[in-house]
């Protein structure tokens, strides 16, 4: 997928997703990655990656795997319906951390998917699994 069409797929996940500053890092049909590097502001009171940071990245990067599309214009918004997330180890600010997301089965409507949090040195942060239902098409919302 070229760089262009990267772009245009990170800019159609809105709200806290673009508030953070993740990156779109890989986008396929196999796998997406979606790519943060820890500011202060992502950090708890115990000066560690938030949860909720964690958990928006790996949401992210999940449904993203289950509305691949190679034309943006064309890629399904993601409803989340259940997600679960194991926290196993901190990661603090200047550190690089990466969502990778696989989907586990598809079906027309509805897909399930797995997603590791991994650091820059490949230690595992997080992981986790959801259940997500495809909805409009992007183009068709605001």
């Amino acid at each position: 997928m070229s760089a262009e069409s990267k772009d245009q797929i990170q800019s159609t996940v809105t709200g806290f997703f673009q508030d953070l500053g993740a990156q779109l890092q890989t986008y396929s049909a196999e796998e997406v990655v979606v790519a943060l590097e820890l500011l202060p502001r992502h950090m708890n009171n115990a000066s560690q990656m938030h949860g909720g940071v964690m958990a928006t990245l790996m949401d992210a990067a999940m449904g993203l795997c289950g509305t691949y599309s190679l034309a943006p214009e064309e890629r399904q918004v993601a409803i989340t319906l259940s997600m679960n997330v194991n926290f196993s180890a901190p990661a603090t600010a200047g550190s690089r951390v990466r969502a990778v997301a696989r989907c586990r089965s598809k079906g027309h409507k509805i897909f399930m998917a797995t997603c590791d949090l991994l650091d820059q040195d490949d230690r595992l942060l997080a992981f986790g699994e959801g259940v997500f239902k495809r909805g409009a098409l992007r183009r068709e919302l605001p």
